[in-house]
């Protein structure tokens, strides 16, 4: 049997490291931006695992592109890119997929397989001659150089739908000494994840590394506000978060507003974070690129609404990271002490 062909559409620094990885035991197609793949191909494509291992894959090896009609004959289809591009983003592979073919988005955010698949229908309008869409989760960070090497810095296991035609997936990545788990109920993996994401804004706002941030009492305590508010949303909402730490998902806002030297101690797992690691949503600012604050806190305002449930410090966090976006390089970063206070946590 011979490798499977999957290809990255959106391929940053999440598509880059899992790209990388699958390559050794598949056939790997990158679509990404010109930047991206350019570096690709001047320097081949470098994933530096957590543990410090590194894996090289040439250029040659790989199929390089900036365009959509390079997903063409792939079995299986990544989309990792923004949240906000992804109906854009299918709308133009579609054209190029097979009813057989099976996408997975490992996307942050709650809705975006439904937005996958309402992107599909223009070009499959028989649902049964629809490619399959299925939901998939990435936990950790991942950093990227110039030299198109990609570093994972946080700790986590991708998680994908338990489904039949994942097979295939799962088996290259074992391959590749990749990891990932299958999960019969991603709707809760999701709604877990999105709870851990809601850390992405505080750390853009903070200017720090994951690390320094984290060890602030005033950062923790607003994202402690925030994670009580989703909470209480997701309980109306009746999803129930999967646990993805050691820490189940309820006792999070209490261990995060413990003293400094307390949270250590309880929290060892999720302070494995390597050096200079931040949030995506940091270096978006810093790249004035559009974040995904609308499916982060963003998200929690919105359910918070359908639900009539206050969100109020969601709301909050909402506004200073659009605020953000605005000023651009002249941002002013908050402290953990201005930070609470303009949020009332």
């Amino acid at each position: 049997m011979g490798k499977p062909r999957i290809a990255v559409v959106g391929a940053g620094r999440v598509g880059c490291y899992v790209g990388g990885n699958l390559a050794r035991a598949a056939q790997v197609t990158l679509v990404g931006r010109a930047p991206t793949i350019d570096a690709i191909a001047a320097h081949g494509l470098t994933v530096v695992n957590l543990k410090g291992q590194r894996t090289v894959t040439p250029a040659s090896d790989l199929t390089l592109a900036t365009e959509p009609s390079a997903v063409a004959g792939a079995s299986l289809v990544l989309i990792t890119t923004k949240a906000a591009d992804t109906f854009h983003a299918v709308q133009q592979i579609a054209p190029f997929l097979r009813a057989e073919t099976v996408l997975v988005s490992l996307q942050n955010g709650l809705r975006n397989s439904e937005v996958i698949d309402e992107a599909l229908e223009s070009i499959f309008p028989s649902r049964a001659e629809r490619p399959l869409v299925l939901r998939g989760m990435v936990p950790f960070n991942v950093v990227s150089r110039p030299d198109a090497t990609y570093v994972q810095t946080t700790s986590g296991t991708i998680v994908v739908m338990d489904h039949p035609r994942i097979d295939p997936f799962v088996d290259a990545a074992e391959r590749a000494g990749l990891t990932i788990h299958r999960h019969p109920d991603m709707r809760a993996v999701l709604a877990a994840k999105l709870l851990l994401n809601l850390n992405n804004a505080i750390n853009a706002l903070s200017g720090l590394s994951l690390r320094e941030e984290l060890l602030d009492r005033d950062y923790r305590r607003v994202l402690a506000a925030c994670q009580e508010e989703a909470l209480a949303v997701m309980r109306v909402a009746r999803v129930r978060p999967s646990k993805l730490t050691p820490l189940p998902p309820r006792a999070m806002p209490t261990v995060l507003r413990t003293p400094t030297p307390v949270f250590v101690a309880l929290s060892r797992a999720a302070l494995a974070i390597g050096p200079g690691a931040r949030s995506s949503m940091a270096d978006d600012l810093d790249s004035g690129r559009p974040t995904e604050i609308d499916e982060l806190q963003g998200a929690i305002v919105r359910l918070g609404e359908q639900h009539h449930v206050a969100t109020p410090v969601c709301r909050r966090v909402t506004e200073l990271v659009r605020d953000a976006e605005a000023a651009g390089p002249q941002r002013i970063p908050w402290t953990g002490k201005r930070l609470r206070k303009a949020v009332a946590s």
